[in-house]
């Protein structure tokens, strides 16, 4: 099925003033061919996408789902072409950073100070929320880069190594397994194991160390807030396994921590970009900058 912008766009115009007339007068066409477009496109598409009545013009439910399609493609355009006109210019006014929420409170800051301080015409905005969250807002265009773990869900992306962050033992204050200096999966099998989310990146590392070292703890508590497990841990609900780069947002929390082995389990964060994707300057740089940092 063969559809174009300018047909999308037409339709969209209608969609939005639910009128032939005040679409024709906003596209400077005439009314004939926008009346004309949407009926190639409802015989295009074998659908009605409109109710038509002498006073008014509305959405039918294809129509409805149609828009949805309608107003995803136009917008990627348009953010495709905006990109392309701020490489072309070699830099961009806003740069919007897809980040866990680990690394956008312990990494980026100190990044970003010396970035903006070399930069003061940019604006960056940052993104957080799971792994599986960033990458979606990677792919779709509503983020410029991702600063994440990599996963099987990276495959299709341009990633360039960052920092590796292993796994630690979190334990309520005055556990008996805070005697010893370090730990295995294995000693955490007795244990109530608090847990992330499925969607979270820590959890599917956490469930790779425990099922290679063959424990299966009880699992009473799942959250998605490192804060939250903190509470829970702190009030001896149970023990978890975290990336040390959390740690600091558990900085007011009495809990303790021991270094995981048998097997070492280590998050890998990396800058990840859309493959074949126009980057601006001014987002080649931040990516510098974020690389560069890892060297100090």
């Amino acid at each position: 099925m063969d559809l174009t912008l300018h047909q999308m766009e037409i339709f969209a115009a209608v969609a939005r003033t639910r009128s032939f007339t005040r679409a024709a007068a906003e596209l400077v066409l005439s009314q004939p061919v926008v009346s004309r477009t949407i009926g190639e496109l409802e015989r295009k598409l074998r659908a009605p996408l409109f109710v038509r009545t002498t006073r008014s013009v509305d959405l039918t439910e294809a129509g409805v789902e149609f828009l949805g399609v309608v107003t995803h493609v136009l917008e990627s355009y348009r953010r495709g072409l905006d990109r392309f006109a701020d490489y072309q210019a070699g830099e961009r006014r806003l740069i919007t950073v897809g980040v866990l929420p680990s690394i956008a409170a312990v990494v980026l800051p100190p990044v970003l100070s010396g970035y903006l301080a070399a930069h003061p015409g940019v604006q960056v905005r940052l993104a957080d929320g799971t792994n599986a969250e960033i990458l979606a807002l990677l792919r779709d265009g509503s983020v410029d880069l991702a600063l994440t773990e990599v996963g099987p869900a990276s495959a299709d992306l341009v990633v360039e190594p960052f920092l590796d962050d292993p796994f630690v033992a979190v334990l309520p204050p005055g556990h008996a397994l805070a005697d010893r200096p370090s730990l295995t999966w294995t000693d955490l099998a007795a244990e109530s194991f608090i847990a992330f989310s499925p969607d979270s990146s820590v959890r599917r590392l956490a469930d790779l160390g425990l099922a290679q070292a063959g424990v299966h703890p009880l699992r009473h508590l799942e959250t998605r807030s490192v804060a939250t497990a903190g509470g829970m841990i702190a009030a001896g609900l149970g023990v978890s396994a975290m990336p040390e780069l959390v740690l600091p947002l558990l900085a007011a929390t009495p809990v303790a921590t021991r270094p995981l082995v048998e097997p070492s389990i280590t998050r890998k964060i990396a800058v990840h970009r859309r493959p074949d994707d126009p980057c601006p300057l001014a987002v080649l740089r931040l990516v510098d900058r974020i690389l560069s940092s890892r060297l100090q």
